[in-house]
């Protein structure tokens, strides 16, 4: 073998032993390249199983941490919803009154009121049509002066002039008058009071509500103090007066009628009666009474009763005796008597004011809406001479009332109950739907009327005298009162003269 194969030889031993090294190493690192890859897909698993673990129990501890505060937030949210609920609740209990519900104007308190009247479009003042007061000298002056009514005095400013023209100054003269009767002898001599002036104190104490201090006051002064009557003498004027006073023909007239309007109030007295006869008086304080009336356009007649019950109501009676329209402010006692029931809209027009304003149910707006719409038709129908509605409008407005009805109870199944207004919506709704024939009644026949003011009116005075004597002072006291503001009230109704119809009852001797 020549140097050249020799060399060649060894360097291609080289090669392979080089390449057999290379080899090998490349295997080892094969090796070591796939422990590595174990390790990294050990490792990565471990980091996945390691991150989701710590997720798990970072929001597992976040979710320990927070779940009472949300409960909390939960508790504290439900307490602010009652909380808010009881608000609106005693502010609407609050903002109740004499405009937005049935309670009577007493309980307003020093509140302010805001007026509850609808604009109706008009000026202001009188309207066309009204019954002036324009200062005037009555046409039958000389009539009225030979009567004994009027006092006629010329003064002559015109020095003898033949033409002039007349001013008159009207007023007043006030004067003790001594009458002076003489009769035979046989007993001794007697000092009464004329009629003028028990009727006159009659009135100021029953009509001007004037209390009795202040009525002894008035004629001392009047008179400059030639008369000066005891206010004992003042409260036997009323009461012989109240003696004197026949009510049966008021009872005819208003059972005669078409439409009984009633109503009652509460007064205040030392004293009742009952129905059995037995008498109770007050011991350092005051008992309660009901004064109760019974009137149309024509005649107002007042009883009292020891309690607001039917028993009253039977006694007097006047209602188990009339068979027409009775008017009332949904008093159910009332339900029991006459043939059909005009109840108040004017009380359930208020009510329903206070459901909108407080309660926040619009619906209730919408009802009253609806009342006021149909008064409104009725007034222009009557206007024009109508005595009655037009069927067909009368159905429609019949339907409006059943799809009001109806939806205020869909809205009753919507609302959770005590909450805000569910009581008040649930009452409504089914007095409508109980009572719709006497709520409708207004429409249906145009002698019924849209609300019982009549009665409010004729009962109002009550609480002056209240307000003015503070109590009654005994049960005849308050019958006496009754019977005269029947009388007075009935005779103002009809056109006639209040004091000369006093004066009809006047006529009792009061000795001094």
């Amino acid at each position: 073998m020549t140097d050249y194969g020799r060399g060649l030889y060894r360097q291609l031993s080289e090669e392979i032993e080089k390449s057999e090294r290379l080899e090998g190493e490349n295997r080892q690192l094969r090796v070591e390249n796939a422990g590595l890859r174990r390790d990294v897909k050990y490792l990565t698993e471990r980091l996945d199983t390691l991150g989701t673990n710590i997720d798990a129990k970072i929001e597992a501890a976040v979710n320990k941490a927070i779940k009472p505060l949300q409960e909390e937030i939960v508790r504290k949210d439900a307490q602010i919803d009652r909380a808010n609920e009881e608000i609106a609740r005693l502010k609407a209990s609050k903002g109740k009154d004499s405009g937005n519900s049935s309670k009577p104007p007493s309980s307003n308190g020093f509140k302010r009121i805001v007026s509850n009247r609808e604009p109706s479009g008009r000026k202001s003042g009188g309207q066309h049509g009204h019954k002036g007061h324009t200062l005037r000298v009555p046409k039958d002056l000389l009539e009225l002066v030979k009567a004994g009514k009027a006092k006629h005095v010329v003064k002559d400013e015109t020095g003898g002039s033949q033409e002039y023209v007349s001013d008159w100054e009207i007023d007043l003269e006030i004067m003790p008058v001594y009458t002076e009767h003489r009769r035979v002898t046989g007993g001794p001599p007697r000092i009464r009071y004329g009629t003028q002036i028990q009727s006159l104190s009659v009135y100021l104490q029953n009509v001007g509500l004037l209390s009795l201090t202040r009525l002894a006051e008035f004629f001392r002064v009047v008179t400059g103090g030639l008369i000066t009557p005891s206010e004992a003498v003042l409260v036997q004027f009323s009461q012989a007066v109240a003696s004197r006073i026949n009510l049966e023909s008021l009872v005819g007239d208003l059972l005669d009628g078409s439409v009984l309007h009633t109503d009652e109030t509460p007064v205040r007295t030392t004293e009742r009666i009952g129905l059995g006869e037995e008498s109770e008086k007050a011991s350092r304080t005051t008992l309660s009474a009901y004064i109760r009336t019974y009137s149309n356009a024509t005649t107002t007649l007042l009883t009292a009763s020891a309690h607001k019950d039917n028993e009253g109501v039977k006694q007097d009676n006047i209602l188990p005796r009339f068979f027409g329209i009775v008017s009332h402010d949904h008093e159910m006692k009332f339900y029991n008597y006459g043939t059909r029931h005009a109840t108040c809209v004017a009380h359930l027009s208020r009510e329903l004011k206070g459901m909108n304003d407080l309660c926040m149910l619009p619906w209730a707006g919408c009802v009253r809406e609806c009342f006021h719409t149909m008064n409104e038709h009725k007034r222009e129908d009557q206007a024009r001479n109508k005595t009655a509605c037009d069927p067909p409008i009368l159905a429609q407005y019949e339907a409006r009332y059943d799809e009001l009805v109806s939806e205020g109870a869909a809205l009753l199944n919507q609302m959770r109950e005590k909450t805000l207004g569910y009581d008040e919506l649930r009452k409504m709704v089914n007095r409508l739907k109980t009572y719709k024939d006497a709520y409708m009644l207004f429409m249906r026949d145009y002698v019924a009327p849209f609300t019982n003011n009549q009665a409010e009116r004729d009962l109002r005075h009550c609480k002056t005298k209240q307000k003015v004597s503070g109590c009654y002072r005994s049960w005849q006291g308050l019958l006496d009162y009754c019977k005269i503001r029947s009388l007075t009230d009935t005779t103002r109704k009809r056109g006639g003269d209040v004091l000369t119809a006093l004066c009809a009852c006047s006529f009792a001797p009061q000795l001094c």
